[in-house]
């Protein structure tokens, strides 16, 4: 069976297992990394910037690398784009290595056909012992579809709440980063940033993409005084 896998990253940067920093959620890094018998379900929960986005990729890229047959849907696509997408999960056949992750399940628009699709997926991975992995802003105890067994079949998963990473988890994320696109961040422009910058770990990322813009036109070494040109602070 064939893998369909296309995620929206850029070529210097993958999310992987290897640079997804852990922080205090090693439980569920180490239950998506063992190996499983029959049927698995998973729902991650977590906030904005928790990193929910880079798990579940990096979680499909290591199946791949497996040679899984693999689909990853993300629901805050274009809602023609991902319910296309559901629409051909649903009817294909599935083996028990067979992964369907689906991102940001809280964006879905929550009509009788959509949930009917998300039935459908969760009752051929179960039949073939394959494994679901969902990721929204809530645990499924919270989330209330139309459709009864959907929500009696999504609250019966196995549930891990993503617990957001402190200043140095955000420190880590950003120095890989910067390493993927080979150069280091200095310690004095890591402290400066993280203690005047936003604690929003998204807003912290592009304006790493800010920074590397400026070093590349300004040809200059990151430093203090040229994040505070760069982002004001």
């Amino acid at each position: 069976m064939s893998t369909q896998f296309t995620l929206p990253i850029d070529n210097a940067y993958r999310p992987t297992m290897d640079n997804f920093v852990v922080g205090d959620n090693v439980e569920l890094v180490e239950f998506l990394g063992s190996s499983k018998e029959g049927f698995r379900g998973i729902w991650v929960s977590g906030r904005r910037s928790s990193g929910r986005t880079h798990l579940l990729q990096a979680h499909c890229y290591a199946a791949t690398q497996l040679g899984r047959q693999v689909i990853y849907l993300d629901c805050k696509l274009p809602q023609q784009t991902y319910g296309v997408q559901l629409k051909r999960a649903m009817n294909m056949p599935f083996g028990s290595n067979a992964l369907i992750a689906i991102d940001n399940l809280g964006k879905l628009q929550t009509t009788e056909q959509q949930e009917e699709a998300l039935m459908s997926i969760y009752q051929s991975l179960h039949a073939a012992a394959g494994e679901m992995l969902v990721s929204h802003e809530q645990s499924a105890l919270g989330v209330e579809f139309a459709l009864p067994d959907l929500n009696s079949r999504m609250r019966g998963l196995a549930h891990f709440s993503l617990v957001p990473l402190c200043d140095q988890g955000k420190a880590e994320v950003l120095t890989l980063r910067a390493q993927a696109k080979g150069y280091d961040l200095p310690e004095a422009v890591l402290e400066y940033w993280l203690r005047r910058g936003p604690r929003d770990l998204s807003t912290l990322v592009r304006d790493l993409e800010r920074l590397d813009e400026a070093t590349l036109r300004h040809q200059r070494l990151l430093t203090v005084p040229l994040l505070k040109q760069v982002l004001g602070y």
